[in-house]
């Protein structure tokens, strides 16, 4: 599997920084959107230092769980988030001015199939995705570990 550029990288970094920044800032009210879908931010912690970290991700809710998929847009890699997640499958999620921690697993076989078909369903964008990579883009289901309130 091919991996991103080091100017790739920065550049990804540096507009999520900026999408989380204007996101936070604004309780959600700005940047809450991606492709006509709604976006969340999924805190994970580094994999070798620990260190949390914080990116904006598109999400569909399943019952009182957020579904988010690692597509990358289509790029043959997996984002750090992910990564973190297959690590230490615990993260905190910002949706709006709420904010808690979920359990992280990543779905298999033909759950992960028909999770992925509502991706496709609410944006063609995810279609693109899957023809422009070789790899099976995942479905992470983000369980909350309390109710929100």
């Amino acid at each position: 599997m091919a991996t991103a550029s080091k100017g790739l990288k920065r550049v990804m970094k540096a507009a999520n920084g900026l999408h989380a920044a204007v996101y936070r800032a604004s309780g959600g009210r700005f940047a809450s959107k991606t492709a006509n879908m709604p976006v969340l931010l999924i805190t994970t912690f580094g994999r070798k230092t620990g260190n949390p970290h914080t990116n904006p991700v598109v999400y569909l809710r399943d019952r009182e769980d957020y579904l988010v998929s690692d597509t990358v847009g289509g790029m043959d890699w997996h984002p750090g988030w992910y990564l973190n997640l297959l690590k230490r499958p615990e993260a905190r999620v910002q949706v709006g001015t709420r904010s808690f921690d979920v359990l992280a697993a990543v779905t298999v076989g033909e759950d992960r199939t028909q999770l992925y078909k509502r991706f496709k369903s609410a944006s063609s964008n995810f279609v693109k995705y899957e023809k422009n990579t070789s790899r099976v883009l995942p479905v992470i289901r983000l369980t909350p570990k309390r109710t929100m309130e």
